[in-house]
């Protein structure tokens, strides 16, 4: 890009008055880069080098107002998120959650749209999302980020392969 950088332009687009998402495509692995684009707004981060399947998934994700990271830089993101900040064991608040929502936490732990939630639980989007709502709130979180986070502190979800893609 001649006059700015990808996250200058991310800053600029995310203030415009549509605000549209931004989806980071770069060649480099950098976290710095990551860090700086997240900063910025963009809802996902993806490696030029992905598989044309995961493009295309985050593509359509972020067009849908979800995020998407890279598998690549997932853990990286995780582990930075953990040293920034530790739950207090006062934050441990998975007894709050039904059953139902507990499956959509795990479902959104593994990285699952809510379209792919709905499909892998029976349930419609709209209930989907209402579940979402009611875990953030219950937990005290903020964004789907956050959700993964607080599912991979709190034994929700462990690193492997999602058991629903098996």
């Amino acid at each position: 890009m001649k006059r700015v950088d990808g996250i200058e332009a991310t800053r600029r687009l995310r203030r415009a008055g549509d605000r549209p998402p931004v989806l980071a495509l770069t060649t480099f692995d950098d976290d710095e880069l990551l860090s700086g684009a997240l900063r910025a707004g963009a809802a996902g981060f993806v490696l030029k080098d992905s598989p044309a399947e995961d493009l295309i998934r985050a593509v359509r994700t972020v067009a849908a107002g979800e995020c998407w990271l890279d598998p690549t830089v997932t853990a990286r993101v995780l582990a930075t998120y953990r040293q920034a900040a530790r739950p207090s064991p006062a934050h441990h608040r998975l007894d709050q959650l039904t059953a139902r929502e507990r499956d959509v936490l795990e479902a959104i732990g593994h990285g699952l749209s809510n379209t792919e939630i709905a499909a892998t639980l029976f349930i419609s989007e709209v209930t989907v999302k209402s579940h979402v709502g009611r875990i953030f709130a219950k937990l005290d979180l903020r964004d789907r980020a956050a959700a993964i986070v607080y599912a991979f502190d709190h034994g929700v979800v462990t690193p492997g392969p999602n058991p629903a893609s098996r």
